[in-house]
């Protein structure tokens, strides 16, 4: 007799039908019906009477219901007491993730959860679905595509393409920029041979215009360090580049630009799922507050 058979029978009793009792515990029909008849054939009773699509649970089953209540009782029990203990939750992300969001999202959970500890790492996007797959992180901020049997996925945000430069700067005073716009400008441009500098690539390929890279680097914030002394312009997902636009940046959509979708991922079955469901809420919640802090100051300095 497993956890399975107990939850299962927990859930038919509560709801009166296998297909209900699914839904509530988030898996396959027939998952419940095989794990009824398994507790039957374990206990050697029938424990419900089926009829027009509904279980009535007979005397056997209602003899037992207690002490499977308690059984469960006495391991969620367990489970959240583990929740709250001090375990670091294993985190990672990008270097500007780790700064500008996990950071906030780490105090807001921490308000709730002083005890708790975290180890943050700092790895690219592929190094992350990696690392979680293989359970050496718990939770890793992510970009599409970033499929694996392994992970559960979710989602953050679907942003587009901006470009960061001064609130000096000439093309500061424009609502959008495009390729063109940045014919002469000196780039600070990301990520060489990744996918989103060879869409860039494409896109100036395709306007006729060769750009002009002054510095190439593999994290926005060290573009936005350097647009910040003045060194030229950068271009960058929505996301991060709105939560590094401070302290003299701003921040204009990059016409005919690519969408970025960003999502969290961990194990399907996760430890400490509580815990790690909600510092990703926190997560989600920081991500929405940049895009809407960033929407607003766009336009403010547009006008």
């Amino acid at each position: 007799m497993e956890l399975r058979h107990l939850k299962a029978f927990r859930a038919v009793m509560q709801t009166g039908s296998t297909v209900e009792a699914a839904k509530l515990l988030k898996v396959s029909q027939p998952s419940v019906s095989r794990l009824i008849s398994e507790l039957e054939a374990i206990t050697g009773e029938r424990l419900f009477t089926r009829a027009n699509g509904r279980l009535s649970p007979r005397e056997s089953a209602e003899l037992i219901l207690p002490d499977i209540e308690l059984a469960l009782a006495s391991v969620e029990g367990l489970h959240s007491r583990v929740e709250r203990t001090a375990l670091p939750l294993r985190i990672a992300a990008p270097a500007g993730v780790v700064t500008r969001i996990y950071g906030p999202a780490v105090r807001r959970l921490l308000q709730d959860s002083p005890q708790q500890k975290f180890v943050a790492e700092i790895m690219s996007y592929y190094e992350i679905v990696g690392a979680v797959a293989s359970g050496r992180v718990d939770l890793g901020f992510v970009k599409a595509p970033a499929e694996h049997p392994a992970l559960e996925l979710i989602d953050l945000a679907t942003v587009g393409t901006d470009v960061v430069l001064r609130e000096d700067h000439p093309l500061a005073t424009k609502h959008e920029i495009s390729p063109r716009d940045l014919g002469t400008e000196k780039l600070i441009l990301l990520g060489r041979n990744r996918p989103f500098r060879v869409q860039l690539d494409q896109i100036f390929l395709q306007e006729g215009i060769t750009p002009n890279i002054l510095i190439e680097t593999q994290a926005v914030s060290a573009a936005c360090s350097f647009v910040r002394e003045g060194l030229g312009i950068t271009i960058a997902n929505s996301l991060l580049a709105r939560a590094e636009a401070a302290q003299g940046l701003t921040c204009r959509p990059f016409t005919t630009a690519p969408q970025h979708q960003f999502m969290l991922a961990h194990l399907q079955r996760p430890s400490r799922a509580r815990t790690l469901r909600t510092f990703a809420r926190h997560v989600k919640e920081v991500a929405n507050e940049i895009l809407t802090r960033g929407d607003s100051s766009a336009s403010t300095n547009a006008n």
